[in-house]
């Protein structure tokens, strides 16, 4: 069964209902109206991908007029005009109105499967084609949001950060930043430990419960190792030259080290580290 379905407008309903029968009984599917009008009344309510038309109709508009009509209304449906007078004239205007092939009476029920044939695979590509488009176009406009969204959040860091160096204190300047880091990945242990000139690291701001030690042992070279704090999750994050980033979950979280907003947030935090 082919599944793609096709219309046939003729106003002999005697070719009408025998090449329905035959295309049905070759595994098409098919219907059948009588006039243009019909066709287009047709097309409002259902999908047709190739349309067979007769070029002669007396009493409505023409197979060329429905062509016309269908190409400006329905620009995707492909067209395929069945006449007798196939004429080069006729020919160029039927290209002219947007016609895909044109079949000339009398004809063989195989001329009329193999130019049906390349059609409907023809409306296939097309239809892969307007998918493909629509999901790039998809694509591009969640790519453009997550940009915007990406310059909203540096643009609230640098402010972030610059109120940071108008403050007093380090804790006032690393507030902002941890705060911010909080509400997204919502760790229940958080601080940040600066490098001492020797020994262990010193921590100078905390958030979360759970007191948090005031000094860590300064990491060895190599894969890091959980401080062991107490919280089923650690994370030990490196902040540049400045200083380590501490935080501590409950239970599994979604925070990825890789995720540019938190590598984003790091590094303004290594920054006021930094001009302490």
């Amino acid at each position: 069964m082919i599944q793609d379905p096709l219309l046939i407008v003729d106003d002999d309903p005697g070719v009408r209902s025998s090449l329905l029968e035959s295309l049905t009984e070759r595994g098409y599917t098919a219907e059948a109206v009588s006039s243009a009008d019909e066709a287009l009344a047709r097309m409002t309510l259902r999908s047709f991908p190739v349309v067979l038309t007769d070029l002669h109709m007396p009493g409505g508009p023409t197979g060329l007029e429905l062509i016309a009509s269908l190409k400006l209304r329905f620009p995707d449906t492909l067209c395929i005009l069945v006449t007798a007078y196939a004429t080069l004239d006729t020919s160029i205007e039927a290209l002219k109105r947007g016609a895909y092939d044109l079949v000339q009476k009398p004809f063989r029920l195989s001329e009329v499967e193999v130019v049906l044939n390349r059609a409907l695979e023809h409306a296939r590509l097309l239809q892969k084609v307007a998918a493909y488009r629509e999901e790039l176009e998809a694509r591009i406009l969640s790519r453009t949001r997550d940009l915007q969204e990406a310059r909203r959040e540096a643009i609230a860091l640098c402010d972030l950060s610059l109120r940071g160096l108008e403050a007093g204190t380090m804790d006032a300047a690393l507030a902002p930043l941890l705060d911010r880091l909080a509400a997204r990945w919502a760790p229940e242990g958080l601080a940040c430990y600066r490098r001492s000139a020797e020994g262990p690291l010193v921590r100078v701001i905390q958030r979360g419960p759970r007191p948090l030690p005031d000094h860590l042992e300064r990491p060895q070279p190599g894969p890091l190792a959980a401080p062991g704090l107490g919280y089923p999750e650690e994370r030990l994050v490196p902040l540049g030259e400045a200083g380590w980033l501490y935080l501590g979950f409950m239970e599994r979280s979604a925070l990825s080290l890789a995720d540019p907003e938190f590598l984003l947030l790091a590094r303004h935090l290594e920054l006021a580290l930094r001009v302490r």
